[in-house]
């Protein structure tokens, strides 16, 4: 009899802590990180540790969830060569219900092929981000600038993202109210963190996590 009652206790207890740990996890919020290959983590050897989403989600910790949804070489234009809107990434994120969404997408869309002006690439970011500001979800939308460019690579000029994207992006997330990390300014005077000259490596994917982390706390607080 006194087994019985210790197995319904255990089991109680194990039930218990089960409906916790569920409650725990529904009530964490979501970040949805969208971008390229910087997001993405090229030519980081261990994605699920180090990239920026990864040791973004070590910053935040438990109550917060995560999720990487860059791909190398895409663009926010949707007349680019890659648009991000055309990848698979782009209907998970939507799928994902974010509460918080990291808009960080530019750096593709200076190559010559995509670039046709400041136009063009400004309502591209601003649809992306208003699709996902009408999720059910309602998310906040943070608008990060494109980090710094070293040198000409993948034919990604920073002289574009420095002259025609810069200005552009801020005043259209002002527009909205739109919070905005200047992760161009943040990344402009640490060239050894970025080895081939466009994509950071770990001790760089950290410090772009460490201001994204600081943007997504003051977001936090201003969900319903």
């Amino acid at each position: 009899m006194r087994t019985n009652n210790s197995n319904k206790r255990l089991a109680s207890t194990v039930l218990a802590l089960l409906l916790i740990s569920v409650a725990s996890y529904a009530q964490q919020v979501k970040v949805a990180c969208i971008g390229n290959s910087i997001t993405y983590g090229h030519g980081i050897e261990d994605r699920v540790h180090d990239t920026y989403p990864a040791q973004l989600q070590v910053m935040l910790g438990n109550e917060f969830n995560v999720s990487n949804f860059g791909v190398s070489g895409t663009t926010a234009q949707r007349e680019g060569d890659f648009p991000w809107v055309s990848t698979d990434q782009y209907k998970q994120a939507k799928e994902f219900l974010p509460q918080i969404a990291v808009i960080k997408l530019g750096t593709n869309d200076s190559k010559p092929q995509n670039w046709v002006g400041e136009e063009r690439f400004i309502n591209n970011v601003e649809q992306l981000a208003e699709e996902f500001e009408n999720l059910p979800s309602h998310p906040r939308i943070i608008i990060a600038l494109p980090a710094k460019a070293y040198k000409i690579a993948w034919s990604i000029r920073d002289s574009v993202i420095c002259n025609g994207e810069l200005a552009a992006l801020k005043k259209m997330a002002k527009k909205h109210h739109w919070r905005v990390i200047d992760l161009y300014k943040k990344t402009s005077n640490i060239p050894e963190r970025f080895p081939d000259g466009i994509h950071p490596d770990v001790k760089g994917a950290g410090i772009i996590a460490g201001h994204v982390c600081k943007a997504v706390l003051k977001e936090k607080k201003k969900l319903n």
